[in-house]
């Protein structure tokens, strides 16, 4: 299996926090450690892609901009243009190993 790159990592975070997702969510749906997703919302905050949510309370609850869902949109157009799979794809077939 290859590794991800950090885009395809951000995507994942992105598309995770679309409606509001906490820390632990974030970390289970872009398979990521604790280090790692607070590494990545850190950076992602800092881009202006994803926010943290005032309205959530004491919870560190994370929401995705709207520049952050245009980057998005964005992404998955030039992945359709270029015919690339971002998403993690199946085991390839054995004959064509």
């Amino acid at each position: 299996m290859r590794n991800r790159q950090k885009d395809e990592i951000m995507r994942d975070i992105l598309y995770s926090a679309q409606g509001g997702a906490g820390i632990t969510n974030i970390m289970f749906h872009a398979y990521l450690t604790h280090s790692q997703a607070k590494e990545y919302t850190q950076a992602l905050i800092k881009s202006g892609l994803l926010e943290l949510d005032i309205n959530a309370g004491s919870l560190r609850h994370f929401r995705t901009t709207p520049t952050g869902v245009e980057y998005l949109e964005a992404a998955e157009r030039m992945s359709d243009m270029l015919a690339i799979e971002t998403r993690r794809a199946a085991k390839p077939s054995a004959f064509l190993l």
